[in-house]
């Protein structure tokens, strides 16, 4: 099983989020995260020294992420569990609440849901991480077979705040523009090889969203980490800070913090 994802936008995301939760170190122990997919998120935020636990929809993704993760659950650091977030009662509060390309999945209702959860699961004054798919100009197939139902700017970031009773605190625009420069490429390998995801509900569309398995788009064979990893892509890294309020940037990460 491979033990890393080197998806560039994903490296470049990863970079962003370690950079930010160094700032946050002293503050930042403990974490929930929603949609948890494969667990390579999850691995990141256990890397950085934070313990959790980790929700998903999808058992083969819980299974991999449990897999993925096993030094971690071993160490009693993380646990992984399959099922429905929003029936979930905490025996605490932590002090973070991440997510992954979620929100951009929920209707409305489920959207107030999930920021009613929040407050719940996370101590006041704590934060949520959440991460959406940004510039609607950029709307696409990749969108229609992942269930989203939007892709999101700065300003609707700061409306999502303060419709919840938020403080938004940091907002900014990743991956930009290296996945920008290979989104045509992108979107023939998704029409190549998921197109038939077109014909499944949204909620299956959202329930597979979190175990996707396309070759040079999600996976790639072992020997390109020579050519993908932290290292190669750091002047990347460099390169979407200075271009972090650039509105096309296709991800868009938000620090909201709980009052």
């Amino acid at each position: 099983m491979k033990t890393r994802e080197i998806a560039p936008g994903s490296l470049l995301q990863r970079l962003y989020i370690a950079e930010r939760l160094r700032k946050h170190r002293n503050t930042v122990q403990e974490f929930y995260e929603l949609g948890s997919g494969n667990g390579y998120n999850a691995r990141l935020l256990l890397e950085c020294g934070l313990t959790g636990t980790g929700f998903d929809m999808n058992e083969s993704a819980c299974e991999k992420n449990r897999m993925l993760n096993k030094a971690f659950i071993d160490a009693n650091m993380f646990e992984v569990q399959c099922g429905d977030f929003f029936a979930f009662e905490p025996e605490h509060k932590a002090d973070l609440l991440f997510s992954c390309m979620v929100v951009e999945h929920l209707p409305e209702e489920l959207e107030a849901a999930y920021f009613e959860k929040a407050k719940q699961l996370v101590k006041p004054g704590g934060l949520l991480i959440t991460m959406v798919p940004g510039s609607m100009k950029h709307w696409g197939i990749e969108d229609e077979i992942a269930g989203h139902r939007k892709r999101y700017a700065a300003a609707d970031m700061q409306a999502l705040a303060t419709k919840h009773g938020l403080k938004l605190e940091h907002v900014a625009g990743l991956t930009y523009p290296v996945s920008n420069w290979l989104l045509p490429l992108s979107n023939r390998i998704i029409r190549k090889k998921e197109q038939h995801k077109l014909a499944l509900s949204a909620q299956e569309q959202t329930v597979l969203s979190g175990n996707r398995e396309v070759m040079f788009k999600t996976d790639y064979p072992w020997w390109m980490q020579v050519m993908l990893n932290d290292v190669t892509m750091y002047p990347f890294h460099l390169l979407q800070k200075a271009f972090r309020k650039n509105p096309n940037a296709l991800i868009l990460y938000s620090e909201m913090r709980i009052l």
